[in-house]
């Protein structure tokens, strides 16, 4: 699947959506210059000086009168200004990311390294779907409230993006059902779909608050109306007042509004259904490629089929983010009747593209023996403390290697290989769920050889920043990762991103300066080193308020020429001994892309004109990203893809938010 036309797909349409919603804005506009007119029609002593009055005569064609320039500008402006602030204002309430909505539907924050079995299956499943899409890990949300078997992706990046699954989601479904809909999620992370759904949500905020002026209209008009009766020989809403005048009540006009908000939203959904429909089946598709199950989304789609309470929510706020949802969130509701307004194809035609040979039997839910009877090292893992761990591995580990304040004395490959056996990566894995062990996981890989100096100053440094407590867990877990093979390094960093983004502000500030000093201990920067920094830095900026809002600029490939010429020479030059390897794998690179008249720049140490290139190769769109992408895959597997090669693509990918799946194969 090409997920960057896909991509590039996805912004034609939003193009298209958003030439939509100005056609409907300015209808909107026009109809509420008539509906004004009308009531200066009907009340011509109100702002005369808007009105025509050389000529007055009782016909309704006397309206369009009031419908000068000055009055037609004045009335779009203020529907502009009241739509844009409403807009404004929803979209700074979404600001927040992902997470907003998450919290906004009763979602809780699951802990990384929790222990109920459900949701350690869940984040174990999420971890593999992030590796399969090559996306950073999301933080997850569970919503317990709601039974029905649903699931949702939401944010404005990957970055910043959540996953919300249902109680029913997590406990009917069996592992590889709740894969596939995981999967499903990530394919809407990937194909940019929720920074679309976030900003149509608040659009249709803002076209809805014209409703809501209509019905703010109309209760004063009420008001009005029902104070007129104790005073009805004076003032300008008196039934005969109106007679003579031959007045609009108010409550018309707020009528007016009402229907003029709500007609708007009706169709603003309408457009939002189609294009959700087939977000979904693309969505379905990227599950499958993800999963290389093509059984298991049909699967869970014929679970949810079963009977009951199906993919239902029963949140409040359910339809303002019903599109957001692997399945009918509005179940049986008035959309579920008529087509046209369905956010979601019907069951039986999203299963059918998948098995086309289904006999039209449903799936029962799974149960919790036989979620047991599937992922049995879960339910003895499950209690296990990642401070538990811990401690045994360095129990474990003490005949061979033993530990001093200074730190560990002996780091002979040969005695390393006789210690009582121990899983690194599983190690690892849980320190990278616990907050406090995540942090002391990412400095642990940055320590130099045991025996330096620049080591013992590091070790000095995270002493002096967080404790002797956190130094003794840097320790212990350097065991771990001196034995992690090298091309599961940054797998394990991202495994750590949620558990990071627990941290307090202070806390990441502190973490962030402590990393740039354990970097500059040697007083130079290695790609490693690099790769580790980015990439933190990429996943947590957004959670934490820090990073801005990046909008495609670049689609001529010739304006961004240099950029491009920067990036493909580095990674040549760091990847080959020799300036003939790097001539070589640099030409292979551009070709494969179609990348014409490049020229190989001079190596060089300094990371400055590299970061300022990829600074700007964030800001082009995706089929620029994608052939970016497709020439550093050629590049590193010209001679051989090495371990830092590897590491730097990955690194490369994750900054421009590209997927990088298949490309080492």
């Amino acid at each position: 699947m090409d997920f960057f036309g896909h991509q590039d797909q996805a912004r034609k349409r939003t193009r298209q959506l958003v030439l939509l919603f100005v056609l409907a804005l300015l209808t909107l506009i026009f109809l509420t210059n008539l509906l004004v007119a009308g009531f200066l029609w009907g009340n011509p002593g109100i702002f005369p000086e808007l009105g025509n009055h050389s000529i007055r005569d009782p016909s309704l064609l006397d309206i369009f009168h009031y419908m000068s320039w000055k009055a037609w500008f004045i009335i779009s402006a203020i529907v502009c200004s009241f739509v844009g602030l409403a807009y404004l204002y929803k979209a700074v309430k979404l600001s927040s990311g992902g997470s907003s909505i998450a919290e906004s539907l009763g979602g809780r924050l699951l802990s990384p390294n929790t222990d109920d079995f459900y949701e350690k299956r869940l984040l174990n499943i999420i971890e593999e779907m992030a590796i399969a899409s090559g996306m950073p890990v999301p933080q997850v949300y569970l919503l317990d409230d709601e039974i029905g078997i649903n699931a949702f992706a939401a944010g404005f990046q990957p970055s910043d993006a959540v996953i919300g699954v249902t109680k029913g989601c997590l406990t009917k479904l069996s592992r590889l059902q709740l894969q596939a809909v995981i999967g499903h999620e990530f394919s809407h992370i990937l194909n940019g779909d929720m920074r679309m759904n976030m900003r149509l949500i608040a659009i249709l905020f803002g076209i809805l608050c014209i409703g809501l002026l209509g019905r703010i209209i109309l209760e004063s008009g009420a008001r009005h109306s029902i104070h007129s009766r104790g005073r009805s020989s004076s003032g300008i809403f008196s039934s005969s007042s109106n007679k003579k005048e031959g007045g609009v009540p108010l409550f018309l006009i707020g009528l007016g509004f009402i229907i003029l908000g709500y007609s708007g939203v009706f169709f603003g959904k309408m457009i939002q259904a189609a294009v959700s429909r087939q977000r979904e089946y693309l969505a379905d598709a990227s599950a499958v490629q993800f999963t290389r199950d093509p059984q298991a989304i049909a699967e869970a789609l014929k679970v949810i089929g079963h009977g009951g309470v199906g993919s239902a929510i029963g949140h409040s706020r359910r339809e303002e983010f019903s599109h957001a949802f692997f399945g009918n969130a509005i179940y049986n509701g008035f959309a579920s009747h008529f087509g046209f307004l369905a956010t979601h194809p019907k069951l039986e035609e999203r299963i059918r593209r998948i098995d086309k040979h289904w006999d039209g039997e449903w799936i029962e839910p799974q149960t919790l023996r036989q979620a047991y009877d599937e992922s049995p090292q879960l339910v003895s893992k499950a209690k296990i403390r990642p401070e538990a761990l811990l401690t045994g591995v360095a129990a474990a580990m003490s005949a061979a290697i033993d530990f001093t304040s200074d730190g560990i004395t002996n780091d002979d490959d040969e005695s390393l290989s006789q210690q009582e056996s121990f899983d690194a990566e599983a190690v690892l894995t849980t320190a990278a769920h616990d907050v406090g062990n995540a942090r002391a996981l990412c400095y642990s890989l940055l320590l130099a050889p045991n025996s330096s100096l620049v080591y013992e100053q590091q070790l000095d440094l995270i002493e002096q920043y967080c404790g002797p407590d956190l130094l003794t867990q840097v320790k212990q877990l350097t065991q771990a990762t001196r034995r992690l093979e090298g091309s599961k390094r940054l797998a394990i960093i991202e495994k750590a991103i949620p558990a990071l983004k627990l941290l307090s502000a202070d806390q990441y500030t502190e973490f962030k300066q402590l990393l740039v000093k354990l970097v500059q201990a040697d007083g130079k920067i290695d790609l490693f080193e690099w790769c580790v920094y980015r990439m933190i830095l990429q996943y947590l900026n957004p959670a934490f308020g820090k990073a801005k809002a990046i909008t495609a600029k670049h689609g001529n490939v010739e304006k961004i020429k240099s950029d491009i010429e920067v990036i493909l020479s580095f990674v040549a030059n760091h990847g080959h001994e020799s300036l003939e390897d790097a001539l070589e794998s640099f030409a292979i690179a551009a070709d494969a892309a179609g990348f014409d008249h490049l020229t190989l720049q001079p190596k060089t140490e300094s990371f400055k004109a590299f970061n300022i290139a990829l600074d700007t190769l964030t800001e082009a769109y995706p089929h620029v990203k994608g052939r970016m992408m497709k020439a550093l895959a050629a590049c590193v597997q010209a001679k051989g893809v090495k371990v830092t090669e590897r590491e730097l693509v990955q690194t490369i990918g994750a900054i421009l938010e590209c997927p990088t799946p298949n490309l080492f194969d």
